[in-house]
C-alpha cells in the first residue's frame, strides 16, 4: 500500500512540475490553464462523477460528509472573519473569501481517484457541503464587511449556487442514483476511459497555474491568509483522525479533504470585490504545494 501511494503521489507531483516547467520554457502560457480547466470541468470531471455514482448506495453514514463539508467551511469562514478583523474592510473581505472554500473538483478528486478510487463518494458528498458555502455564502458575508449596515440576502446566494455547474451536476447525479436510474453500459465504458485522463489534465493545469508574485507590501496579507488557513486545517485534520467514529480510511479521506487548497471560486469572488490579485493569486498558489505535502503524508499512514 505504501509503495503504491508513493508511486501514485510521485506521478501526480511530476505532472504538476511538468506543467510548470513547460510554462517556463514557453510551450504553455498562463492563459492556457483555462483551456485545461474547461476540459476538466465539462469533459473529464463528469466522467469521474458518473463512475462514482454508478455504485452509489443510500447510506446515511456517507451523508455525514455533506455536513462535514459545511462545518469545515463555516469554521474557516469564522476564522477569516476574526483574523482579518483588524485589516481594512476590503482586506477583511478577502480573508473571509480566501479562507472559506476548498478546491475539491480540480485537486482532491484526482488525488483520491488515484490513491483511494473506491472512496470517491465521500469526496463528492463533501464537495456538495463545500459548494454551499464556497459558491455564495462566503462571498455574501464578505461583501457585508465592505458595506456597513448591509443585510444578508439569501436569494442572490441561492441563485449563485444553482448557477454553478459542478453543484448542479452533483445534485443531478445524486437524484438519479436515489431514483435508481442508471445509464446504458456503453456510457459507463466511455466514462471510464475519459475519467482516466482527469488526473493528467488537472495536474498539468495546476502546474501551469502556479505562480508566486510577492511585493513587500502584500507579504503580510499573504502570510496572514496562508498561515491562518493551514493552522486551522491542521487542527481540523488532527481532530477528524482522532475523534471521527469512522474506519481509518474514511478518517484519512476526511482529513485529506479539509486540507485541500484555496478554491478556484475564491479568485472569482475576490475579483468581484476588487481585491489585490497579487495577494489572492499568490495565496492560492502557495496552498497547492502545502496541500500536496499533507496529502502525501496522509496517504502513507
Amino acid at each position: 500500500m505504501m509503495n503504491t501511494a508513493l508511486t501514485q503521489s510521485a506521478i501526480l507531483i511530476f505532472l504538476i512540475v511538468l506543467g510548470y516547467v513547460l510554462k517556463r520554457v514557453g510551450l504553455f502560457r498562463q492563459e492556457d490553464s483555462k483551456v485545461l480547466s474547461n476540459i476538466m470541468l465539462y469533459v473529464t470531471l463528469p466522467a469521474v462523477l458518473i463512475n462514482a455514482f454508478r455504485s452509489f448506495t443510500l447510506d446515511v453514514h456517507l451523508f455525514s460528509f455533506v455536513l462535514l463539508g459545511l462545518l469545515a467551511n463555516v469554521i474557516l469562514l469564522v476564522v477569516g472573519w476574526k483574523v482579518g478583523a483588524r485589516e481594512t474592510p476590503l482586506v477583511h473581505a478577502m480573508y473571509m473569501v480566501c479562507l472559506a472554500g476548498y478546491n475539491i473538483g480540480s485537486f482532491s478528486i484526482p488525488f483520491v481517484q488515484n490513491l483511494f478510487p473506491h472512496r470517491m463518494m465521500e469526496v463528492v458528498l463533501f464537495d456538495i457541503g463545500n459548494s454551499i458555502i464556497n459558491c455564495g455564502v462566503s462571498y455574501s458575508f464578505a461583501r457585508m464587511q465592505m458595506v456597513p449596515g448591509s443585510r444578508f440576502r439569501p436569494w442572490p446566494m441561492v441563485k449563485t449556487l444553482f448557477s454553478t455547474y459542478p453543484f448542479n451536476l452533483y445534485i443531478g447525479l445524486l437524484v438519479l442514483s436515489l431514483l435508481h436510474v442508471s445509464f446504458p453500459e456503453p456510457v459507463y465504458q466511455l466514462a471510464d476511459t475519459v475519467a482516466a485522463a482527469n488526473p493528467v489534465v488537472v495536474m498539468l493545469m495546476l502546474g501551469i497555474m502556479f505562480e508566486v508574485r510577492l511585493g513587500p507590501a502584500e507579504r503580510h496579507q499573504v502570510l496572514g491568509i496562508v498561515i491562518s488557513r493551514v493552522l486551522t486545517e491542521a487542527i481540523m485534520a488532527a481532530l477528524l483522525i482522532w475523534l471521527l467514529p469512522f474506519p481509518l480510511e474514511q478518517r484519512l479521506i476526511a482529513a485529506l479533504l479539509v486540507c485541500a487548497p484555496i478554491s478556484g471560486m475564491a479568485t472569482v469572488f475576490c475579483g468581484k470585490l476588487q481585491c489585490d490579485p497579487s495577494v489572492y493569486g499568490t495565496a492560492t498558489s502557495l496552498t497547492i504545494p502545502i496541500s500536496i505535502a499533507v496529502m502525501l503524508g496522509l496517504s502513507l499512514v
